[in-house]
């Protein structure tokens, strides 16, 4: 007969807890990484961190400087979910990339412009200016709609595309006479001098910012993508019942008067959980048909290589978090 010592035992004793524990329990998961980048429709996000709706240890919000660099930490896996337009999915679902759509945070209608030196006064003036536009798929859209709106040739004019951090120095500096950008640079450019010469609301239910997340993600973290969803809808319904408090800490966080609140919320249709039923909702979820015409646009301007069935990244199943 074998007789262990006491530390050998006790060692033992050790190993054996460990592995009841690795076959019993769940090691702790990491928090979901949710990037994002300011706009007007993202900002409930942040509210609702701020107000202790989104629990730290499910989430962690990161506001990163642009949209550029916010689909790039998506496209190299940096975040699991982002904040991204209709048309920086479609990109990135032409790359192949394995994604789902969760929500769709807001629809523009004004808060996508272009704006212009005071002395350009209707489209056709553009011909021969110089356009700062954002460096990411919408800049390109939102270029061919208004040289399309315009009748104006791409080779007319004279292109920047940059970060949208940088555009306000850039018009200032009289470097642009043209700037394709959308809030909180709208208001700022605005209060520059610069006016608005052509905007999403003239092409309406064409751009559409969502929330997506990594497939893989999607199926390993269901009930934490749900508890997102839910707690986006619980702020939509905060900010409707304590408007001027939801109106200071949004301008405060965007470094905008509170007076702005108002004028920058009109270019924004935020989407709530009706809306958010319907348009990812049910067995023909209804965003399938304006991306029809978006990826048609598209892939008509060289953006994407073919046509993309939006389809593949809705899971209507998932609308029983709305």
């Amino acid at each position: 007969m074998i007789i262990l010592k006491p530390v050998v035992v006790l060692k033992l004793l050790a190993l054996l807890a460990s592995i009841l524990l690795i076959s019993c329990g769940k090691t702790p998961e990491e928090p979901l990484r949710l990037g994002s980048s300011p706009w007007p429709g993202y900002e409930p996000l942040y509210l609702a961190r701020d107000l202790g709706y989104l629990d730290e240890t499910k989430v962690n919000l990161f506001e990163l400087p642009s949209a550029d660099i916010t689909m790039e930490s998506f496209r190299n896996k940096s975040t699991d979910v982002a904040t991204l337009t209709l048309d920086e999915t479609l990109e990135l679902l032409n790359e192949d990339t394995k994604m789902r759509i969760l929500l769709v945070l807001d629809i523009s209608h004004g808060g996508d412009a272009v704006l212009a030196r005071s002395d350009i006064k209707k489209l056709s003036d553009i011909k021969g200016k110089r356009i700062s536009i954002v460096n990411i798929p919408l800049g390109l859209y939102m270029l061919n709609r208004l040289l399309d709106k315009a009748g104006v040739r791409r080779e007319d004019v004279e292109v920047f595309p940059m970060s949208e951090s940088k555009q306000l120095k850039f018009f200032n500096e009289g470097k642009a006479d043209v700037v394709i950008t959308f809030e909180p640079v709208k208001t700022k450019l605005k209060e520059s001098g610069a006016h608005v010469i052509f905007d999403s609301s003239m092409i309406p239910n064409e751009i559409f910012d969502l929330l997506v997340v990594h497939e893989d993600v999607f199926n390993a973290r269901k009930e934490d993508l749900c508890d997102i969803s839910t707690q986006w809808f619980k702020t939509l319904n905060y900010m409707n019942e304590n408007r001027s408090e939801a109106a200071k800490r949004i301008t405060q966080r965007l470094g905008l008067a509170v007076t702005d609140y108002d004028a920058m919320l009109d270019g924004i249709i935020l989407a709530d959980r009706a809306l958010n039923k319907k348009l990812l909702g049910g067995k023909s979820p209804e965003l399938i048909e304006p991306t029809k015409r978006l990826s048609e646009i598209m892939l008509s301007e060289k953006q994407i290589s073919k046509n993309i069935d939006v389809s593949v990244a809705i899971d209507s199943a998932f609308a029983r978090c709305y």
